[in-house]
């Protein structure tokens, strides 16, 4: 009797190819797609993380746009004292330091001009101009004896500071009016006096420094 030697069916040997590719896939490492319910576990698991975290950040952005508005929407605050009132009425004051606020708006005083008599030594004396009412534009500049000592600048609740001679003139010459007036103080060293005025648009202030 001979031996049944018959060749494997067309099924058998694709079963073994298949059963070859699945060996060497699994000694060569496997691919996220052999493990899908894992995977996905893990996503869920991150997705509370990563919320954290963006809430996190947006928080962290929301906190610094709220830090830099209050900087630049926070300014001085208008002084209501009996001293500030005085200022406004007589335009002087010994009383009130350089950069206090008297208007939240502007309202013109009127124009005037004085003569600063001091008994100070030194050749040189120290200003300081600012605006008194609301920052709204305007633009002066500082002259000595005729001279310009600076050039023009917007005047703001920030005291600007000048040197200038101790004897002689002084002038705030009005540049450009930012609407109200070109309102203005200006504090003297030199006598410890603070002036609050209005400058003429293209007009000066004359403020006249004598020793005695």
């Amino acid at each position: 009797m001979k031996d049944d030697k018959r060749k494997p069916g067309k099924w058998q040997a694709g079963w073994g190819k298949e059963e070859k590719k699945r060996k060497t896939k699994n000694a060569s490492g496997r691919g996220p797609a052999d493990f899908p319910p894992e995977s996905s576990a893990l996503s869920e698991a991150e997705a509370p993380l990563r919320s954290k975290r963006l809430l996190k950040t947006f928080g962290g952005i929301a906190l610094a746009i709220g830090i830099i508005g209050f900087f630049f929407t926070s300014g001085p605050s208008v002084e209501t004292s009996r001293a500030a009132t005085d200022a406004l009425a007589d335009q002087v004051s010994v009383e009130l330091a350089a950069g206090t606020v008297l208007l939240s708006d502007d309202e013109k005083l009127a124009a005037q001009d004085y003569t600063i008599v001091h008994s100070l030594a030194e050749e040189e004396t120290v200003i300081w101009v600012w605006d008194y009412a609301a920052e709204d534009g305007d633009y002066v500049q500082v002259l000595v004896n005729g001279t310009p000592i600076s050039e023009s600048f917007m005047i703001k609740h920030k005291p600007k500071k000048f040197t200038v001679a101790a004897v002689g003139t002084v002038e705030i010459k009005g540049i450009r009016d930012g609407g109200g007036g070109i309102t203005y103080a200006v504090r003297y060293d030199v006598n410890g006096t603070s002036y609050f005025n209005t400058a003429p648009l293209n007009g000066m202030n004359s403020y006249e420094l004598v020793r005695e």
